[in-house]
């Protein structure tokens, strides 16, 4: 039975913890805008070429694509066929909402069951497209990570404040750590056992199919910034990979809905040599892209859903007395 004493203690740390990245973040910030101006970072942002910007909102558009469609071959892996569109649909509502919240898993699971359960699946069905749906983008993090500090140590040594022999030792370590996994999902058969729950290790076919659309995902999410990134940045693709990468790992600790801050300021302590408000810029376009817009899109999907879907809550909520309404949330 766990200890109650302990799980506070855990979670004061972490709570302590959120705080200080927090408070740190916004110290960094505070500082950077003690030597530019708001409006000196807009006016690099108006200053970004249009086809750069064109260039930047393909890439998105093409992750939540990819996105999308993976969510298609997950519904059919779990349960049964429902048609291409409902997983399409729920894939382009459920990431950029999840992303923007902060609580991805939570509020993926809250939509995905109002979304399945009326196709019939059940809670557990529901969870495990949750997990699936979530194993792309861990599984790449961590291999892209590991592969740039093998093949990048010397360009990330200066960023890191870290020697390049650590950096490749741990890189190395880490694609020990992906290959282990991989032979695990090829050697197991039967389920893990977790608590009173059964959950089956993916097969072979699907793991390499999460590495795939996972590692394309990354690639076009950090292709957004890299692109609006200015041409003093000179950074190659695979060590801002790193960077990129790093900073994000940094916001999701902290809990800060989108990592709003946090992201600026680590990309400002590791690539010092880049003026801030042309970074900060980039920044800022990077989340009207890769946030903001896919969001304001989301909202109206899901709102469109719901007012002429045939399980919509508008045709639920409209149904004669008596007639027993299936749960809009679970």
């Amino acid at each position: 039975m766990p200890d109650p004493r302990r799980s506070r203690l855990k979670s004061y740390l972490g709570i302590a913890g959120s705080v200080a990245i927090a408070g740190l973040a916004a110290y960094v910030l505070y500082t950077t805008f003690q030597r530019i101006s708001f409006a000196d970072v807009l006016a690099n942002v108006r200053a970004t070429p249009a086809g750069t910007l064109g260039l930047a909102a393909a890439c998105g558009a093409g992750a939540f694509t990819v996105l999308a469609a993976y969510e298609v071959a997950v519904v059919r892996y779990v349960k049964h066929c429902i048609g291409r569109a409902k997983p399409v649909i729920t894939a382009l509502i459920a990431f950029p909402l999840g992303h923007a919240v902060g609580q991805t898993l939570l509020s993926g699971s809250a939509l995905r069951y109002r979304m399945y359960a009326p196709a019939g699946f059940s809670a557990m069905e529901v969870g495990a497209a949750v997990l699936l749906c979530g194993m792309p983008y861990m599984l790449a993090f961590g291999l892209l990570i590991d592969l740039a500090l093998v093949f990048s140590a010397d360009a990330l040594a200066p960023l890191f404040r870290i020697s390049s022999e650590w950096l490749f030792a741990l890189g190395c370590l880490g694609l020990v750590k992906d290959a282990g996994y991989l032979l695990f999902v090829w050697r197991r058969k039967k389920p893990i056992r977790l608590g009173g729950w059964a959950v089956n290790v993916p097969t072979v076919r699907m793991t390499a199919l999460q590495l795939v659309v996972g590692v394309v995902d990354i690639v076009l999410i950090s292709s957004v910034l890299y692109l609006l990134l200015p041409a003093s940045a000179q950074i190659a693709f695979l060590p801002f990979v790193a960077v990129y990468l790093a900073s994000i790992l940094v916001g999701v600790v902290s809990h800060v809905p989108a990592g709003l801050g946090v992201l600026e300021s680590m990309l400002l302590l590791l690539l010092p040599h880049v003026p801030p408000e042309q970074l900060l810029a980039s920044v800022l376009l990077y989340r009207v892209i890769y946030e903001v817009i896919p969001l304001a899109i989301a909202l109206g999907i899901w709102g469109a859903y719901e007012l002429v879907a045939k399980d919509g809550a508008r045709k639920r909520l409209a149904r004669p007395a008596g007639v027993p309404r299936p749960p809009l949330v679970p």
